[in-house]
């Protein structure tokens, strides 16, 4: 047996290692009955155990963890269990529908645009009197502290109160636990349990995507809380609460409940709800076109057959990365820029001249510091932003790096030495650019 994801062995043993099917009517059965209650065939547990279904994906894995596993597990067996399974619904509607869901109400469909990731995105357009909204219902048991986030857009602001675009809920008893609003500037969290609304005042544009998530702790006569983020920042805060009116957090509505009257189109996407919390999209996904590698290095000079992920991922970098997102840490960051740029003896197949191509002349004459500025470089960083307007000039594909940058920094001196290596005089000062 083979598993979707790379689980330490302490985990894997809280899962059954079997699961036991009829060979006649392929009813799958308990490991204690005697006979098969679809045909009556004598149950043999060696000749009846086959692969548990769940290992078929992380998803059913997942899904197997918080419905079946947990109600049987200790406090401490929950908590590492959790280290590796703590996303009870993850969906970007990428399946083109609505398959990770119980149920859907009123009007809702799946478009391609204007996603926030990926290449679906829901589309929620309630009539004047009618909600519009995806339910998910029991994905899990016994929770009590529940964290869901998604992404919303509107083409026109909602502006009438009460037009919730999330509700978390217990299912059984069907209680509301708490509903998130936004309408004109106002973010809201409609508390159901204690029947309070706690807001906050921001300027929400249209045609942008609003990253929104809240926690609930519920089943809690006097510990309970509500928090509200917006775009990873906590924006409401309300604790000590009771919230025994809810004995645990196990569904949810997103969409759009209809403004009195109105008719309003909300775009959602990026669902996630778990036990941890999950805060916005990473840099990477949501990319800005202003700035990306293919134009940094075709600025450079170098081909398109350089293959940038490969050669990071020799310096330990993830194949994640994307350039601006490893220069806004600003840990180890002089350490990668060494190990990538400036000492060739790092690996024996990794030299400047293979990465770049044959420069010209003497033109490893740019320390690579320069370019990139200093440690804390900030989000937007481009550049334009600090070496000026580079869009009239054009360089040739044999380009240096140093025919870039020249007309912008004053060089240290390179001579070559007897051996025809180049050498650069490090005792003059480095000219940065900007403060």
């Amino acid at each position: 047996m083979t598993t979707p994801v790379k689980l330490p062995k302490k985990v894997l043993n809280l899962f059954p290692r079997w699961e036991y099917r009829c060979p006649d009517c392929y009813t799958y059965v308990e490991s204690k009955v005697s006979f098969c209650p679809n045909c009556e065939t004598p149950f043999e547990k060696e000749g009846w155990r086959v692969p548990p279904r769940f290992l078929k994906s992380h998803e059913d894995m997942s899904e197997y963890a918080h419905k079946v596993l947990v109600p049987k597990l200790s406090a401490k067996q929950r908590e590492l269990l959790f280290e590796y399974f703590t996303e009870f619904l993850n969906d970007g509607f990428e399946s083109g529908g609505f398959s990770a869901w119980t149920t859907t109400s009123g009007n809702v469909a799946v478009a391609e645009s204007p996603t926030h990731h990926g290449s679906y995105v829901m589309e929620c357009t309630p009539s004047a009197w009618s909600n519009a909204y995806a339910q998910k219902r029991n994905f899990t048991t016994g929770l009590t502290a529940g964290y869901a986030r998604a992404y919303f857009r509107w083409p026109t602001i909602p502006t009438g109160s009460g037009s919730w675009i999330m509700v978390c809920r217990d299912w059984t008893p069907y209680t509301s636990i708490c509903e998130i609003e936004v309408f004109g500037t106002t973010l809201r969290l409609e508390d159901q349990l204690n029947s309070a609304n706690y807001d906050y005042t921001h300027s929400f544009q249209v045609d942008t995507w609003y990253c929104i998530e809240v926690k609930a702790v519920v089943n809690d006569a006097s510990n309970g809380e509500f928090r509200v983020w917006l775009d990873g920042s906590e924006v409401i805060t309300q604790t000590g609460l009771d919230t025994s009116g809810a004995a645990e957090f196990d569904s949810i509505d997103i969409g759009q409940r209809a403004q009195q009257g109105t008719a309003i189109t909300t775009y959602v996407d990026c669902v996630v709800v778990a036990d941890t919390y999950i805060g916005p999209e990473t840099t990477e996904q949501t990319y800005t076109k202003t700035w990306t590698t293919d134009a940094l290095f075709k600025k450079l000079g170098i081909t398109q057959s350089f293959n940038l992920d490969i050669e990071l991922q020799k310096q330990d970098v993830p194949k994640t990365f994307a350039l601006d997102s490893m220069l806004q840490k600003g840990v180890a960051l002089q350490k990668q820029i060494d190990a990538l740029f400036k000492k060739p003896d790092i690996l024996k197949n990794f030299t400047v001249d293979t990465c770049f191509g044959t420069l010209t002349n003497k033109t490893v004459a740019m320390q690579l510091d320069a370019l990139f500025k200093k440690l804390n470089l900030a989000t937007d960083f481009g550049l334009d932003a600090y070496f000026g307007a580079v869009e009239a000039e054009t360089y040739t594909k044999t380009v240096g790096l140093d025919a870039v940058f020249a007309y912008k920094v004053r060089l240290p001196e390179l001579w070559l030495d007897e051996n025809g290596k180049i050498v650069l005089n490090i005792s003059k000062p480095y000219v940065w650019v900007g403060t």
